[in-house]
């Protein structure tokens, strides 16, 4: 039961991660000023969910290595 919720745990910040990179390359494809704050705060969230997503992964893998 641990395996499947570490799974789903990997899969879900995955989709995060995919889902900020997404929304920021929309965001990289319009002009303006207004654009490109959105862009870099996209950007910024992207690095932040994949410290996440990794961290997530290593904590996953030790749960599943000590099982």
């Amino acid at each position: 039961m641990l395996d499947l919720g570490v799974n789903i745990a990997i899969g879900l910040s995955m989709v995060v991660v995919l889902i900020t990179f997404i929304l920021g390359m929309v965001a990289f494809g319009q002009n303006g000023a207004a654009a490109s704050a959105r862009l870099n705060r996209l950007m910024a969230w992207r690095v932040r969910t994949q410290l996440i997503a990794i961290v997530v992964l290593a904590v996953g893998m030790l749960i599943k290595a000590q099982a």
